[in-house]
């Protein structure tokens, strides 16, 4: 039994710190990305009992992938392996305080994910269930087994986090927006950050934003709001939640493990405003060094965090 399952598409990444200008190169180091694998990460470190599901391609990186992810504690028993396609890459281009992402994605193993790849009982057996948009964007079978899998955990009454995860180089806004709208009255939570909140509704207002969501139908939104912590809002209550002040250099999969400490704290029936606390130490930790995985705390790590955000609320 596992207590949070995700799926979509992990991938290894080469993050650079330029060694002159844009023309003299760079020196690269190797980590890995993907939002449902960071969330399936940092789920595990952060003491849940975490399965993954993807395709990776029969390369190097697929192997790398699948060594990260049992030296994590992460089940990836039931990770497919394609011999036709490949394992997606991405790039970090640093150049003193500009960054750009390259990404070598298309066609990608995870990409070509379909519902019949979700082994029989495996959402049926979990507590929380991880999508998010990114998986919709990367093609339509992958997009038909989020709803596939939202199906199957609604029908087994397992609860549903969805982070919309915006991202219009993937697709057009307008599809984003009207595929997310429609997904966020199926789930439990919805987990956007301010950006994507403004994206998906059109609203400035923080409060304007929960609202607007809320009125989709589903039940609880956490607004990711960054350094300013969160929003906690319901029928019921609207609850900002602090964050750890920190100087932030990096947040790539910070995010995912705001997201990941907050199903961890589903999973162990903490009320919503202390998983936002929770979660939004954990991120804390994240944003202050470079790369997705790396810097994802441990459990007892987050804990301290908690206690030091929750004494200075």
């Amino acid at each position: 039994m596992s207590d949070t399952v995700s799926f979509g598409e992990p991938m290894v990444e080469f993050n650079s710190e330029s060694v002159g200008g844009p023309r003299s190169g760079s020196l690269f180091s190797t980590g890995y990305g993907g939002d449902s694998s960071n969330f399936a990460v940092a789920a595990s470190r952060l003491g849940a009992r975490s399965s993954y599901l993807t395709k990776v391609g029969s390369d190097v990186f697929g192997a790398l992938l699948q060594q990260m992810w049992h030296e994590e504690g992460v089940d990836a028993s039931n990770v497919i392996v394609d011999d036709e396609r490949p394992t997606g890459l991405y790039f970090i281009m640093r150049y003193g305080a500009t960054s750009e992402f390259v990404y070598r994605r298309a066609g990608s193993a995870a990409s070509a994910l379909t519902p019949s790849d979700i082994p029989d009982g495996w959402i049926e057996q979990a507590k929380v269930l991880h999508v998010t948009g990114i998986t919709q964007a990367i093609s339509g079978s992958a997009s038909d087994t989020v709803f596939a899998a939202i199906d199957r955990a609604r029908a087994a009454k397992v609860q549903i986090a969805y982070d919309p995860n915006i991202r219009p180089t993937l697709w057009p806004l307008h599809t984003a927006r009207a595929v997310a709208r429609y997904t966020v009255g199926m789930v439990d939570v919805v987990l956007p950050n301010l950006e994507e909140g403004r994206l998906l509704t059109g609203y400035e207002d923080p409060r304007a934003i929960t609202q607007e969501l809320l009125e989709l139908g589903v039940p609880m939104v956490v607004l990711k709001m960054g350094g300013s912590g969160a929003i906690v809002a319901s029928p019921d209550e609207y609850v900002a939640v602090p964050s750890l002040p920190v100087r932030a250099v990096d947040a790539t999969g910070a995010g995912d493990t705001f997201d990941a400490a907050f199903a961890v704290s589903m999973v162990e029936g903490r009320p919503a405003t202390e998983g936002a606390h929770f979660a939004a130490a954990a991120a804390s930790e994240v944003v202050q060094r470079l790369g997705a995985v790396t810097p994802i705390p441990t459990r007892r790590r987050a804990d301290e965090l908690y206690e030091s955000l929750v004494a200075s609320a």
